[in-house]
């Protein structure tokens, strides 16, 4: 095997019942990551998924932990760290920072974007006080004066807008890229090097 292919080689761990990363199509720069476990991001919530999945890489190569556009447009989970860069010489589990962006006291917007839910809406969920909540979580009573809004509850206890993650859901996809280690000249004025465009940052505007 000549040395080009030996540094495509990617090694790959799977914990049991973990999904090997897989293209979606033939042309797909993007490897398909899955929850290794199942897990429920309530509103305003952030949790660390785990992939059940462990790499090797090459010197030289990258793996970055990108969003899955499917998801970032039909429901409020974000990838926080986004690109989410997993090192050559780590050999720990990839897992993925995953965010509830929705709110937790005002349904109306998340209503909005997911009108389907007002079907049999007082049947599917219940209204208590935010201080019945938070009791419920956290064991604590909330110091007297709090604004005590109404929080919708579902079935298992969970807001409104809280996204269920089983094991095996597409959660995100991961990129492989080649790096470039740059050495560093330390000079008394960069703007003497090449060409300076000046301006500042952020200057270019929007248009």
């Amino acid at each position: 095997m000549v040395e080009e292919d030996i540094n495509k080689i990617v090694y790959i761990e799977l914990d049991d019942g973990a999904a090997i990363p897989a293209r979606a199509s033939t042309h797909a720069a993007g490897f398909d990551l899955c929850a290794a476990e199942s897990a429920v991001i309530e509103p305003g919530q952030t949790a660390l998924i785990s992939t059940g999945v462990r790499l090797a890489m090459p010197p030289g190569l990258e793996a970055q932990v990108r969003p899955r556009s499917g998801l970032s447009l039909r429901t409020d989970l974000r990838i926080t760290n986004s690109p989410g860069t997993i090192d050559a010489d780590y050999r720990g589990l990839v897992s993925v920072i995953c965010e509830n962006t929705a709110t937790l006291f005002d349904p109306i917007p998340y209503l909005l974007k997911h009108p389907e839910e007002l079907t049999n809406f007082n049947k599917r969920y219940k209204a208590i006080p935010a201080a019945t909540y938070f009791k419920n979580r956290t064991g604590r009573t909330l110091p007297f004066g709090f604004h005590d809004p109404t929080i919708y509850v579902d079935a298992n206890g969970h807001p409104l807008g809280s996204l269920y993650i089983d094991k095996g859901d597409r959660i995100a996809q991961l990129i492989f890229s080649k790096i470039e280690v740059p050495e560093f000249v330390v000079v008394d004025e960069v703007a003497s090097i090449g060409s300076d465009r000046g301006g500042g940052f952020g200057s270019t505007g929007t248009r």
